[in-house]
């Protein structure tokens, strides 16, 4: 094929009219290394517009896959967390039922060794308050019987001096008996019935069934304290195995907030809907709207990358420019003579 200034020619080499026809169709169905500089303009843009169309595609795609395996990733945290919390709870729910079956003991304990003691108690203050009175009444006699010697006349002085001896010796005696049995003597019989409720609360508590009763109330407080501190041990131990040796001791001084897994496992859970929420979304819109969107979104956590590392920056250079720093005269009043 010739291109001439007025016209162009075909020619064309065959055996026959028929042969020709085929042999110009089939050149026609090929495609032509030259259609000029509209044609390959308009395949260029063709070829740009699917490109970009791919790109965007692409971008979107990436996206999505992203967000997906974020959301995996939380889902699978989220049940971790879980796994974790159960076990604290149920570790909980055991100390708990421990603990209240312990605070029952020991309460069964306390109050067998109240009633116990306010039986014995009863019992010895009856025979506190019958034996100082005994002891007044001795001492009222004594009284009585030295008053009449300074009264009594001659004839009388001997009996009379006979009766207060015995008087005197009676009261000595139960003196005696009364301190030796509970350590001290009642007053007057005004301050008998203190007096008797006093001294028998004291020596209830050397009552041997007293003594026994207490004896298991201590037995259920000391059990119930080693119970408590095996408690503590077994709840450090769970959170070194969950959260690692440095985590706990650094949570023990302050250093580290305990980890919270039910919170933990909310968030997760929290974080894992928006992710697959904003997946869905992204699905819903056409393909450029959705790469747009993504492209807004990442610009704006660019922009909050850069000012959080401006903040950064602008901290570091003010502590830098700090005349303290550099400034001996600043650290403290200068010592003189």
């Amino acid at each position: 094929m010739t291109r001439g200034r007025e016209t162009n020619r075909l020619h064309v080499i065959a055996e026959s009219l028929a042969d020709a026809r085929a042999q110009f169709i089939e050149a026609m169905e090929r495609d032509p290394a030259d259609r000029g500089l509209d044609h390959a303009t308009r395949t260029a843009r063709e070829a740009v517009r699917g490109f970009v169309a791919d790109s965007l595609v692409r971008r979107v795609t990436e996206e999505l896959a992203r967000l997906d395996r974020e959301a995996e990733r939380a889902e699978r945290a989220a049940e971790r967390w879980e796994r974790i919390a159960a076990r604290f709870d149920a570790q909980r729910a055991a100390h708990r039922a421990e603990a209240e079956e312990s605070a029952k003991v020991l309460r069964l304990a306390e109050a067998a060794a109240e009633r116990v003691r306010a039986e014995v108690a009863q019992r010895l203050t009856v025979q506190a308050e019958a034996d100082g009175a005994a002891y007044l009444g001795a001492v009222a006699e004594e009284a009585a019987a030295r008053g009449r010697l300074a009264t009594v006349g001659r004839f009388g002085r001997r009996k009379a001096r006979t009766e207060q001896q015995a008087a005197t010796e009676r009261s000595q005696t139960l003196r005696g008996k009364v301190s030796q049995e509970w350590g001290t003597t009642p007053a007057n019989p005004d301050r008998l019935p203190e007096w008797a409720g006093k001294v028998a609360a004291n020596c209830a508590e050397t009552d041997p069934r007293v003594t026994e009763v207490v004896e298991t109330v201590d037995v259920a407080t000391a059990d119930r304290e080693t119970m408590r501190k095996r408690h503590r041990q077994e709840r450090t131990a769970l959170l070194v195995s969950e959260y690692g040796a440095e985590h706990v001791q650094a949570a023990r001084y302050g250093m580290r907030r305990t980890t919270n897994p039910d919170r933990q496992a909310h968030d997760a859970r929290n974080r894992a809907a928006l992710l697959r929420s904003e997946a869905d979304e992204l699905r819903a819109l056409p393909v450029s709207d959705a790469a747009r969107r993504i492209e807004v979104k990442r610009a704006v956590q660019e922009q909050a990358r850069e000012h959080a590392a401006q903040r950064k920056r602008q901290l570091h250079d003010s502590f830098e420019r700090d005349p303290r720093r550099s400034d001996p005269s600043r650290d403290g009043p200068a010592r003189g003579l």
